[in-house]
């Protein structure tokens, strides 16, 4: 990574120059460096996931403010909003069950997803 003296014409410069070029600031002063594009394959376990998600947002809008009051009110006490408790309780089941996920449970719930 290089170091960066007046990058721009200008004291300090953060955010994307292009497509590809990235400027930030950290504790040794600013920074360039190359960002390379990043590879979306899509295997059939990621669209399927994308589907069962997609699905979850469709019927979390269908719910009406009585039904989100009550999800709201449950995720409370898991330092969570509404949304994302029923995103979890959807996800586990309609993707097989599975409770912690590949990445395990955090603090907004559970992610799921597909094995690529």
């Amino acid at each position: 990574m290089a170091k960066a003296k007046s990058p721009l014409m200008s004291f300090e410069a953060s955010g994307k120059f292009g497509e590809r070029l990235v400027f930030s600031k950290r504790k040794s002063g600013q920074q360039v460096r190359f960002q390379r594009a990043q590879k979306d394959k899509d295997s059939e376990a990621r669209t399927a996931q994308r589907y069962i998600y997609t699905g979850g947002v469709s019927a979390w809008k269908l719910l009406n403010d009585e039904e989100k009051g009550v999800y709201n009110s449950r995720a409370k006490d898991k330092h969570m909003t509404g949304y994302n408790l029923f995103m979890q309780e959807y996800l586990n089941e309609n993707a097989g069950g599975s409770s912690a996920g590949i990445y395990g449970q955090g603090l907004y719930g559970v992610a799921i997803f597909g094995n690529s």
